[in-house]
């Protein structure tokens, strides 16, 4: 199981509780505001990113920790080096740069090409917002 810790993904079903006193914990089923969904839930349900209950809360989770971390400027192995200069610069987030961040998750029916669509398509919507 995946979750966010203070909007950092998690892998939870590692994790000793201990661990995380008194941090905020959110999962999938949290993300959503009322009736209105999330809008990397909601990609994924548009992108048909999923396939099974199993591991699609902690791609989920995975990608809006993801969404946070890029927007925040955190730089992944595939980021490409900003200038000296350029303080400000933004992390594009294109396929390579996705697939890298997500690389954690695992999806035994393979709705990869789908799940990196919805990441894609989540990222263009939210703009890194959790």
């Amino acid at each position: 199981m995946h979750g966010l810790a203070q909007w950092q993904g998690a892998t939870t079903c590692l994790a000793f509780a201990v661990a995380y006193d008194g941090a905020e914990i959110t999962t999938a089923e949290g993300l959503a505001d009322g009736k209105t969904l999330h809008p990397v839930q909601q990609a994924f349900l548009d992108q048909d990113g999923f396939q099974c209950g199993y591991c699609t809360p902690g791609q989920i989770c995975s990608a809006v920790g993801m969404l946070v971390e890029a927007a925040a400027g955190q730089p992944s192995h595939v980021t490409a080096p900003a200038s000296p200069a350029d303080k400000s610069a933004e992390i594009t987030l294109s396929d390579t740069e996705i697939r890298e961040r997500m690389s954690g998750n695992l999806c035994r029916r393979g709705a990869y090409v789908n799940i990196l669509a919805a990441v894609r398509h989540a990222a263009a919507t939210s703009g890194g917002q959790p």
